[in-house]
Parts: structure tokens; sequence; C-alpha cells
């Protein structure tokens, strides 16, 4: 498979698109879902585009502009107006007729960007755009708790929405249609109203994707094949010339911070590079790691905006897809999942090699998964480690796959397993719990910390209530009190653990700037 990166438009998106050979049957512009679900279903639509790639059918896929990797933007709009320019893109690259696919919320987009030329596939359709708001609001509530609107941005999971996008979303409905619209929906599942004389389609696998965590989400083969089928038989038998399209290898974040994509070690990992014009050449560097297997959007995407800001303060700072994220190495239906993985090791490993950094000039910061990779750093032997939101601090990794097998099956456990969980959590001390746990695959803080304190290199931990107490649980006050400075601790009170909460995002941005400025004094800021 041929996946063109870049950017295009203005403002620009982030883009993928996929071109098979010299000719194309149609194009498909494959719409992100919003927040959370996008984070979720990113690898799937990845999936979608290989199969239709094989069909001769192009797609693109992309990061609305102001969300992900694509340009700032605070248009209320932006997310109709980037559909419609993906299809822009497709059509200026010879592709003739065109197909919108929207999964869950971005069904909605979907069917709001194309025209009556177009076909439409919506899967897993809300009702509405107000429909879809009280569903997230009632999911907010719970995931982040009452204290969700700062300074008029409501945060929801996965993504800040300011009065004006609001209103916009509120607004989408679907608009009577006559071109190919078909309705993928869950089995015994029905079209949204709107739609009632559309084609129904109906696929399993859409509820273990989507109704529970990015950990345990499982991609849904079967049905990703029939959405494929269907969009083959839509597609003009015959092909029609197409050349690259036309994207460009850098972006322009404003006149002084630009950034470029990377290909990193053996296994061509995905990078995005943010570098700013008046940057020392020994600046310092720093390495994001995204939590578990994401991708740089919904509420991860406040690496982006962490990333443009250390630009300007004179930093070099790489943000990366490690094997199965994002758009790194190939995908299958049935991929393992590599959390807690020594394959994510070994690729902290690589990028470091690849990127030729200095042990000296080197931080690295990671949330949640990413926090204990980065922890893991001891051959790398940064000067700086941030941990976001910890909760696991095994020695010994997981291997691939057990983790979310794992995951899944607490959540679903079986009648006998949650019958046990009461009388054991009631009969079982804490104190015994713990030391359980600390022997088993959870570790314990001195442990982790460990290897990497002692080769000299500060760690600062970051995190909401709830990990700040499993901190202490596994021996993270031991810790602090027997290395001293080198291991600090910030609580957010008013935090979360996935960092769906504003407030806890902006505490991140606010204190990794704080401690790489602390660590790496000499550095050439920018002049504001």
């Amino acid at each position: 498979m041929t996946t063109h990166h870049g950017w295009a438009g203005s403002p620009a998106l982030r883009v993928a698109v996929q071109l098979p050979s010299s000719t194309a049957r149609a194009g498909v512009v494959l719409c992100p879902p919003l927040g959370q679900e996008g984070v979720i279903a990113y690898r799937t639509l990845r999936l979608l585009a290989d199969r239709l790639e094989a069909r001769g059918v192009a797609s693109v896929r992309y990061d609305p502009s102001g969300r992900g990797d694509s340009a700032d933007d605070d248009d209320p709009d932006a997310q109709v107006r980037s559909a419609r320019a993906a299809a822009a893109l497709l059509r200026r690259s010879g592709v003739e007729h065109v197909a919108f696919v929207g999964l869950a919320s971005a069904a909605l987009v979907a069917a709001a960007a194309a025209t009556d030329e177009d076909a439409l596939v919506v899967w897993d359709a809300p009702a509405s755009g107000r429909a879809w708001l009280r569903r997230q609001r009632a999911l907010a509530a719970i995931a982040i708790g009452p204290d969700r609107v700062l300074d008029r941005t409501e945060s929801l999971v996965g993504i800040d929405l300011g009065p004006e996008e609001l209103a916009a979303i509120g607004a989408l409905t679907y608009p009577p249609r006559a071109a190919t619209t078909v309705a993928v929906v869950r089995p015994g599942g029905a079209a949204p109203r709107a739609l009632a004389s559309a084609e129904v389609l109906e696929v399993p696998g859409t509820a273990e994707l989507l109704d529970g965590t990015s950990i345990d989400a499982r991609i849904p083969g079967e049905a990703v094949e029939a959405v494929a089928r269907r969009l083959d038989r839509w597609a003009p038998a015959a092909g029609v010339p197409t050349t690259p399209p036309a994207v460009a290898e850098v972006l322009d974040v404003d006149d002084r911070v630009s950034e470029r994509v990377l290909q990193l070690g053996p296994h061509g990992l995905f990078a995005v590079e943010t570098v700013s014009s008046a940057q020392d050449e020994d600046a310092p560097v720093v390495l994001l790691h995204n939590g578990g297997a994401e991708h740089r959007t919904g509420a991860v995407d406040y690496q982006v905006a962490l990333a443009r800001t250390l630009a300007r303060d004179g930093v070099r700072v790489v943000r990366v897809d490690r094997r199965g994220t994002g758009e790194s190495s190939a995908v299958r239906a049935d991929e393992d999942a590599f959390l807690f993985a020594q394959e994510w090791v070994d690729d902290q490993h690589e990028v470091v090699r690849a990127l030729r950094i200095p042990s000296e000039r080197l931080a690295i910061v990671g949330m949640c998964a990413g926090a204990w990779i980065a922890g893991r750093a001891v051959v790398e032997n940064p000067r700086l480690v941030v941990e976001i939101s910890p909760n696991d601090y095994r020695r010994t990794p997981a291997a691939p796959g057990t983790y979310a097998e794992s995951a899944q099956a607490v959540a679903d456990a079986s009648r006998l397993r949650r019958a046990l969980r009461g009388p054991y959590n009631r009969l079982v001390p804490a104190v015994v719990r713990d030391a359980v746990a600390r022997r088993g695959a959870l570790g314990g803080v001195v442990g982790h910390l460990g290897p990497l304190v002692e080769h000299g290199t500060d760690v600062v931990v970051v995190a909401a209530p709830e990990d700040i107490e499993r901190f202490e649980r596994y021996g993270g006050r031991r810790a602090v009190r027997r290395w001293g400075a080198r291991v600090s601790v910030v609580e957010v009170p008013d935090g979360d653990h996935a960092l769906f909460s504003l407030a806890m995002r902006r505490a991140v941005v606010d204190e990794v700037r704080s401690r790489v400025a602390t660590t790496f004094p000499t550095r050439r800021a920018l002049v504001r």
C-alpha cells in the first residue's frame, strides 16, 4: 500500500492519501469521528483505506483543521469544510466519482459535506447533532465530572468545543438525498429517521469497536470488508488516470514554527517533527509518547499544542506513533496491541538512535503507557523524564496482546468472576491486595524508577488524584524520600487520568514547558 502523507489546503489539513497505482475507479473521503470516537476508530479507518486501495479505489483520511496534526483553526464549521477540502484534494488528483464515509459522529459531517452527486455511507450514525451532543454530555459527566466548562469551552469525551462550534455541531442533520446512500447499522438496527429511504446494511462488530475504551476496542474486520464490498459495487468498473496528490511536505504553523513528517527506524515509524526558524544547533529535544495505541486525535492532540509551544521556546520536538498506533506499521483486523510490551520499548530505542540525540539534550514525555515507556529509557539516559498519568510500574514487559486481552476479560467478566470481586475486596486487607499487585504485573514505583534515577535522570510525575493515590500505594512516597528532588510529584486536583479535562491538559502543558525550561536553561527562547 502506498500512502502520501503531508498537508493540504488552507487552513492546512494533515492528510493521508492512498492512490492505487496510476488509475483509480473512484475516491472515498473517510471522515474522522469526533473526540474519543475518532481515537478508537483510527486504525479501523486505515484498514478500510487499505481494503479500498486493493479494489482500485482511492481514499483520503485527514485531521480536520484545528484538530490533530492540522493547522490551527477556530472556524466553527471547520469539520464540514475540512471534509469538502479533502474531497477536492481527491478530485485534483484525477478522481471523478467521490463517496463520503462517516462512522459514528462523522456520519453527520459526511452527510453535510456530500453533494447530490456524491455517494454517502453512514455507519452507526447518531440521529442528529443534538442527539449526539446529549449522549456525549452524559458520558462526559461521568468521565470528567461537573466542572467541564472552562472559559466558555466545554469538554466532552476527547474534544473541547466552544459555544459557536457546539451550535454548529448541534445543528447538523441529514439533508434529503437522491444519490446512492447506505446506512450501515448494528444487527437489528435502523437508519436515522431522516435517511429512512437509505439502503440498510447490517454488520456485526461495531459494538466491540465503539462501546468500550481504546484499550479493549477491537477492529471489526468483517464490517470493514462489508463496507469495502459495498463501495466496490458502487464504483465504476473502469479507472481513470490519477496523479500524486499536491500535498506539502512542510507545514508552516506560523512565521517561526514549522513541522514535517518523518519515517524513523527500521519499522518506518510515523512521526512529526516541530522546529523553530531561530533554533540553536544544540537545542534540547523532547520526545513525546502518546497514551496507549492512540494517535494524536481526541484528547491526545494536546501533544500538538505542546509541541508547537515548546518549539516557540527554542526546543526541537518529535511526536511519534509506535508500532500498531496511528500511521505506523501495517494494520490488520487481528493485530496485537503492544501495550506495556517490549516492542514499544524497542521503538523508543530506535527513534532516539535514528534522531541521533545526545543524552544530555534529551527529554522524554509520555502519558499512561507512554509514561511507562519513558520510564524504561535507561539506555537513552535522558536528562528529564515526565510521566503523565502513570498507572503501571511493571519491570517485566507484557507479551503482545495480553494487556488488551486482560482488559477485555475484566470488561467481559464471567458471572463467577463478578461474584468473587466483592468478597475479595471486602475480606482481603488493602495492604495485602497492594502487595499482591506489586509482586504481580503492576510492579512498584521504586523498582520502576530506580534504574532511571540512578543513571542521572530527573523524573517528574504529573497526575490526577486517582493516579497519585496509586503512585503512593505502590511505593511512590518511598521513592520521593529516597531520591529527594530527583523525583517530584505534581498533583492536578481537578484533573483526570485520560486528559479529557481541559484543566488537566493545560496543567500538563504548563508543567512540561516549565520543567524543560528548568532542565535546559541555556536554550535560546524565541522573542514573542
